[in-house]
């Protein structure tokens, strides 16, 4: 979901590196912006920087909302029940897979939650509103992540509820990650540092010979107000994504409605967590159980992420004096340096 992330923070990229070592870029993309820092020479960044963008506008072009050209949002706009829509590589990928995490998380992951993520006021329209209950009871029946099918020989999909919609916000940013990530992975390129909105992809290690390190953001509602980094984490060939309630909300009426939508009862999910960070061998597995995360509480995501070997989880929550509490999985790692 747009701007349902803490921000991360690439600390020390030099430490020593020559700039021979290491070369980097960024730019802007899905809303955000982005950076890359890898090893290689001079010649290749412009034409590293050229094509991560290009890869990236296909990546936008099949699942942003917010393009009306876009793939998705044609998909998304059809009422025939009966067109088979084809779709494109990214797409597949993603639709695929985000089968599997609905199917893992019971529900919490569901891209198909985008008209009740809209009825908030959370969605393209960007309008916010408070739903009445008779709204919010519609809407539950057009949120059914099953109501996609994908067709068994074919690149397509259709779907079986004419006012259907997918939102893929929640996993798009970890996958376009995964993109670039996988352009150097495949070309040979050992070493780098891969990051949209806060989510993150690293391979190899920094330069210097130690582990890329990220930071944590610690909750602050003012966007304007210091960052300050509450958790710094060492990854080596793998990925982090942040998800939070503290910044993407608003208050109407003296109360506060925050974006992360209950796929299951339909009304915004407030709770004593602020945020969710997760570690996993790719991004977009990441981006989508951060989500999960803060839809499901900490209670049950730490439940969860205890069952899988792949998965580590770090939670940041409000305790009953209104102080930070840290909560992590067992082999979530220690601290590291700052």
């Amino acid at each position: 979901m747009r701007l349902a992330i803490a921000i991360l923070f690439l600390l020390g990229t030099g430490c020593g590196a020559s700039p021979e070592e290491t070369q980097g870029f960024r730019g802007g993309t899905m809303g955000t912006s982005y950076q890359v820092t890898y090893s290689g020479t001079d010649a290749q960044v412009e034409e590293d920087q050229a094509a991560v963008e290009d890869l990236l506008a296909q990546v936008n072009q099949s699942l942003s909302t917010y393009i009306e050209s876009s793939l998705i949002s044609e998909i998304n706009s059809s009422t025939d029940t009966t067109l088979w829509h084809t779709i494109d590589l990214h797409f597949e990928r993603v639709f695929d897979r985000s089968k599997t995490l609905h199917q893992q998380t019971n529900g919490a992951f569901n891209p198909a939650v985008g008209p009740l993520v809209g009825a908030w006021g959370f969605g393209p329209e960007g309008i916010n509103r408070v739903p009445s209950d008779a709204t919010i009871d519609s809407l539950l029946t057009l949120v059914e992540f099953d109501d996609f099918i994908k067709h068994p020989s074919e690149r397509s999909i259709r779907k079986r509820v004419a006012g259907a919609s997918l939102d893929f916000n929640a996993i798009a940013k970890g996958y376009g990650v995964d993109v670039v990530a996988d352009f150097f992975r495949d070309r040979g390129t050992p070493n780098y540092f891969v990051e949209i909105g806060g989510e993150v992809r690293t391979g190899g290690q920094h330069p210097s010979g130690r582990p890329w390190r990220v930071g944590i953001e610690k909750p602050a509602e003012n966007q304007l107000a210091g960052q300050e980094t509450q958790q710094v984490v060492e990854l080596s060939d793998r990925s982090m994504a942040t998800s939070g309630n503290y910044r993407n909300f608003y208050v109407e009426e003296g109360r506060k409605y925050v974006h992360t939508v209950d796929p299951i009862t339909g009304y915004t999910r407030t709770s004593s967590l602020l945020s969710a960070s997760v570690l996993a061998p790719d991004c977009m597995t990441a981006d989508a159980y951060a989500t999960a995360f803060m839809v499901m509480g900490v209670d049950q995501a730490l439940a969860l992420v205890e069952t899988r070997a792949d998965l580590e989880a770090y939670f940041i929550v409000s305790d009953d004096k209104g102080e930070y509490a840290e909560l992590r999985s067992s082999q979530f790692p220690a601290s590291g340096s700052k």
